[in-house]
C-alpha cells in the first residue's frame, strides 16, 4: 500500500471508542486551549476583516462562528475560526513539523461536527486523526521542501481534509480523493512568509477552509489523484507512516502548549530572561545587555522596530524587552501601543541574538537558548533546553485553564468562562457538540 493509502486507511479506521484515555485528555486539552486563544482572537484587527469576508462570501449557513450570532457555512465558520485561533500566536504547535496543527484541525473539525450532529467523541477522534496526518505530513517533508517553504498550511491542509472526511464518515478512496484534492488545491506560497507583519499567518484559515473544501468535494464525487503524498522529492514516505496507529505514538501527545503571545522559537529566551530576573530580583535599570545564543531560526526575528502587533509577535528583543517589563507576554502587552513605546524599544536594542552551533544542531527537536543578562550587579546567565509547554516540559491542567481564563474573561465573563470549560470537559461523552457550539454565541 502507498504512504497516501495507509494515511487514508488509518483515518477511516480509527475507532473513536478505543481511544485511550491519555490521547482523549489531550485533544480535549488541544480543544480548551484553542478555543480560548479564538475567543481571545476574535478582538484582533486581521480577525475583523476576515469575519467580514465571510459573511459577505458563505452566508446563510448552520456552523458556529465564535462570537458571532450568524452561523455560515462549513467552509466559511473553518475560516473565521482558523483565523481568530491564529491571529495571536498562542495556538498550539508540534516541534518536528514545524508549525501550528490545531489552527487548521479544530474549526474543521468543530464545523463538520456540528453539521452533521456528530458525537463529542466522534469530534475528538477527528481531531486525533488530523493532528496525525498534519504533523506527519509535516514532519516528513524532505529538507529542501522545509526549509524553503515554511507554511503551516501547506501540511496542515492534509489535516484538515483527515479531519473533515473522518467526520463525514468518508470510505478509504473517497478520502484519498480528498487527499488528492486538497494537496492540488492547496495553499503552497512561493515565498513571502518572511513578511511577519502580514495577516496571512502561514496561510493556516486558508488551509483549513481548504481542507473542508477538500472533503467535502469528494463527498460528492470529484476525485482528486489518488498518489497525492507518494513523491520522494518532497516527502519522506516511510517516515510519513513509521509508528503510525502506535497508542503510545499519536501525535497529538507530542503538542506544546504557547504560554506567551510571541513566536515558538522565541520562546525559551523568554524562559530564560524571566528565570534569571526572578532569581536575581534584578530591576529593569539594572540591565545593561542581554545576549541570546540559540539556533539559527531565531535570527530570522531580529526586528528591533516592528512596524505593527503582527510583526512584534515575531521580534525576539521585542519579546525579551515585553518579558523584562511585563514579567509576562500576553496579547495585551503585545500592543500598537507597546511597539512605539521608547523604552520597550530602547530595551528591545539591548538583545543580542547569537547562533551557537551546538545548541543549533538541536533543532528542530529542541529550540534552545542560553541567556545572559549582564547588569550593573554583575552578569547572570541560564540555559533552557526546553521551554514551558513543551511534552517535556508542559503546561499543567491548571495552567492551561488559567491561560483559558485570562484570555476569556474579559471578553465573556466568569460564567460563561466557566460554562465553556465544562462543556469541553464533556466533550467524550456528549450526543453532539451543541453545548459547546451555543456558548460560543457571544
Amino acid at each position: 500500500m502507498s504512504a497516501t493509502g495507509e494515511l487514508v486507511s488509518f483515518v477511516c479506521n480509527l475507532d473513536p471508542e478505543r481511544l485511550t484515555g491519555p490521547v482523549l485528555k489531550q485533544a480535549t486539552r488541544c480543544v480548551l486551549d484553542l478555543v480560548g486563544v479564538a475567543i481571545a482572537g476574535t478582538r484582533a484587527p486581521m480577525s475583523k476583516i476576515s469575519a467580514q469576508f465571510a459573511r459577505e462570501q458563505f452566508a446563510p449557513g448552520d456552523c458556529t462562528v465564535i462570537g458571532s450570532p450568524h452561523p455560515l457555512a462549513a467552509v466559511g465558520a473553518t475560516w473565521t475560526n482558523g483565523t481568530y485561533a491564529s491571529a495571536l500566536d498562542m495556538d498550539d504547535g508540534n516541534r518536528m513539523a514545524m508549525g501550528h496543527p490545531g489552527a487548521n484541525v479544530i474549526p474543521a473539525a468543530l464545523a463538520l461536527a456540528e453539521q452533521t450532529g456528530a458525537s463529542g467523541r466522534e469530534f475528538l477522534a477527528a481531531i486525533v486523526a488530523g493532528y496525525e496526518i498534519a504533523v506527519r505530513v509535516g514532519a516528513a517533508r524532505v529538507p529542501w521542501y522545509k526549509d524553503k517553504l515554511y507554511s503551516t498550511g501547506i501540511w496542515g491542509v492534509f489535516g484538515a481534509t483527515a479531519a473533515a472526511g473522518k467526520i463525514l464518515k468518508l470510505d478509504e478512496p473517497t478520502l484519498q480523493s480528498a487527499f488528492g484534492n486538497a494537496g492540488s488545491h492547496g495553499p503552497f506560497p512561493p515565498g513571502g512568509l518572511q513578511a511577519n507583519h502580514a495577516m496571512v499567518k502561514e496561510v493556516i484559515a486558508w488551509s483549513g477552509m481548504t481542507g473542508v473544501s477538500a472533503a467535502l468535494l469528494a463527498r460528492d464525487g470529484f476525485i482528486g489523484p489518488a498518489d497525492i503524498l507518494d513523491y520522494s522529492e518532497r516527502w519522506d514516505t516511510a517516515a510519513l507512516v513509521n509508528g503510525l496507529g502506535e497508542p503510545d505514538n499519536y501525535a497529538i501527545l507530542k503538542t506544546y502548549f504557547k504560554p506567551y503571545a510571541v513566536c515558538r522559537w522565541a520562546h525559551a529566551s523568554v524562559d530564560a530572561v524571566l528565570q534569571l530576573k526572578k532569581q536575581h530580583n534584578l530591576r529593569l535599570e539594572q540591565v545593561v545587555s542581554i545576549r541570546a545564543e540559540t539556533f539559527w531560526e531565531v535570527t530570522r526575528l531580529t526586528n528591533y522596530a516592528p512596524s505593527n502587533a503582527i510583526a512584534a509577535q515575531f521580534s525576539i528583543p521585542i519579546a525579551l524587552a515585553l518579558a523584562l517589563t511585563y514579567d509576562k507576554i500576553g496579547p495585551e502587552d503585545v500592543s500598537e501601543e507597546n511597539i512605539h513605546n521608547p523604552n520597550i524599544l530602547n530595551l528591545a536594542r539591548k538583545v543580542e541574538v547569537i547562533v551557537d552551533p551546538e545548541l543549533n544542531s538541536q533543532f528542530p527537536a529542541k529550540t534552545m537558548s542560553r541567556v545572559t543578562l549582564n547588569t550593573t550587579r554583575g552578569s547572570y546567565q541560564t540555559t533552557v533546553e526546553y521551554p514551558r509547554g513543551n511534552p517535556e516540559n508542559p503546561l499543567t491542567d491548571s495552567e492551561l485553564t488559567e491561560k483559558f481564563r485570562t484570555l476569556t474573561v474579559g471578553i465573556i465573563g466568569e460564567t460563561a468562562c466557566d460554562q465553556i470549560q465544562a462543556a469541553i470537559r464533556d466533550l467524550a461523552q456528549a450526543t453532539d457538540v451543541t453545548a459547546l457550539t451555543k456558548l460560543l454565541v457571544f
